[in-house]
């Protein structure tokens, strides 16, 4: 017996980091919580006798369930009516999850009108687990051009994108992403002053783009706008980046209204 068990220890295959184990037990009062959010879902709304019946959750469990979801506004509750309905929160969630997977269908269309427009590279970005991270880029013909790797991680106080990221996040995220944020200086024009860099979000904000001023590298200049959900919250930023040469302070406004014509397409499609 005790070979038995040993050789069935030794037989089990150990999960590698990245791998989930889907055969695991749920976790019991998640597993409850989220067969809660089904049903309301399933149901539009819905009583909580009726929630306890078909989940099978006695009414006590099921109420600070409800009240948990309540305070986290995945739920809503009508006291006149008593039903309980889906919450904002929860629909951000869902939205998120769709917008997030369509983002690269309708983003590379609109960049490459904008890129060819420009002459520019045009440039897809978001922000990651407190990174900002480029997603996709459609190059420029130009042989002088700005070029990334998909996947690069970058600073957000010198990105033009980054900026417009930040420019137009809410209060409490901003902050997230400032808090921990070292302002490294890339070049001698890297904002390196919280304070300053507050300042150019608030401008960059009321102008309705940014733009890196050869932050990261000398020599080159990013112009940047932001891309919306349809909640109305920042989600990506694109821009176009080149030589400052191309990009001279008497075309920067020029420039600037057709990335935040690109970046309003993209919006407006994601939304759709």
């Amino acid at each position: 017996m005790n070979e038995h068990k040993t050789a069935n220890r030794r037989g089990r295959p150990r999960l590698k980091s990245n791998e989930e184990n889907i055969g695991a037990p749920p976790v019991g009062a998640l597993d409850r919580g989220i067969r809660v959010l089904i049903y309301i879902a399933d149901t539009r709304s819905t009583t909580l006798a009726e929630i306890s019946k078909v989940t099978q959750i006695p009414p006590a469990t099921a109420h600070r369930l409800l009240t948990t979801l309540q305070q986290r506004g995945m739920v809503t509750h009508d006291v006149e009516q008593g039903k309980w309905r889906i919450g904002p929160q929860a629909y951000r969630i869902g939205s998120t999850f769709e917008e997030g997977s369509n983002l690269l269908e309708v983003a590379p269309p609109v960049m490459r009108v904008l890129s060819e427009e420009t002459g520019e590279t045009a440039n897809l970005a978001i922000e990651e687990g407190g990174q900002l991270l480029y997603l996709t880029q459609v190059e420029s013909d130009n042989p002088i051009r700005a070029s990334f790797k998909n996947g690069t991680a970058a600073f957000f106080h010198t990105s033009g994108v980054g900026k417009a990221i930040m420019a137009f996040m809410d209060k409490d995220e901003l902050e997230s992403i400032l808090t921990p944020l070292t302002l490294v200086s890339q070049t001698p024009n890297s904002i390196t002053d919280i304070k300053e860099l507050q300042e150019e979000l608030r401008k960059s904000r009321h102008r309705g783009w940014t733009l890196d001023d050869e932050e990261r590298f000398p020599g080159m200049r990013c112009i940047a706008a932001p891309v919306f959900d349809s909640l109305g919250k920042v989600v990506a930023g694109v821009s176009i980046s080149g030589p400052i040469t191309r990009f001279p302070d008497s075309k920067l406004e020029t420039l600037a209204a057709s990335v935040v014509k690109a970046a309003t397409d993209i919006s407006e499609r994601l939304q759709s």
